[in-house]
């Protein structure tokens, strides 16, 4: 399933133009009230708003879908652009929309590894832990047993999921060029392929 190009109207969409000069103009106020020593002002209702249309969104794709934890992923993403708002700079960056979303980007990451070494820490404390069931000393032995079974299994699955595979690194940049190309590359215009 592709994803399709926002447009004005859909429930998600964020104007890039609008939203940048609405967070420049915050970040404007927050750097004078720090100068001032003064409270920094309150963000506005617009920022507040596309900065959750966008975590939202973001949630959505392909990539975060699946998580049973999505929300909090949500809620950590909108916490983070708020607090990293106020160090937006409109005069070397013009691009608000992008800045937000990889500060969302990157929080949902954070989630996403924090949540499997809770899970992690779960399953070893379930492999350690001594099962007692009331009376029944058989049951107990069994369902014992069983826990200890699967929790073997997850972590083993958890192990071989963390070796790299093929140069495989998670969420890393996929960018299609070589690491020789990368590092023989110069700046100015995009790498051109001879093929």
């Amino acid at each position: 399933m592709t994803r399709t190009r926002q447009k004005p109207g859909d429930k998600h969409y964020v104007n890039n133009k609008e939203f940048t000069l609405a967070l420049d103009e915050y970040s404007r106020a927050c750097r004078a009230a720090e100068e001032e020593e003064r409270q920094p002002p309150q963000m506005s209702n617009y920022l507040g708003e596309s900065i959750m249309k966008m975590a939202e969104r973001l949630s959505h794709t392909q990539r975060f879908r699946g998580y049973p934890y999505r929300d909090e992923m949500v809620n950590n993403g909108v916490l983070a652009a708020v607090k990293y708002a106020h160090k937006f700079n409109g005069d070397k960056f013009d691009n608000g929309f992008a800045y937000v979303t990889q500060i969302i980007f990157s929080h949902f990451v954070i989630t996403i590894k924090n949540e499997k070494k809770k899970y992690e820490t779960n399953l070893k404390l379930i492999q350690q832990a001594e099962v007692g069931v009331m009376g029944n000393e058989e049951f107990a032995q069994m369902s014992d047993a069983h826990a200890r079974s699967i929790a073997d299994q997850k972590l083993n699955d958890m192990e071989v999921a963390k070796t790299p595979s093929k140069g495989g690194r998670g969420f890393g940049l996929k960018t299609g060029y070589t690491k020789e190309e990368r590092e023989n590359y110069k700046g100015g215009t995009p790498l051109k392929r001879d093929e």
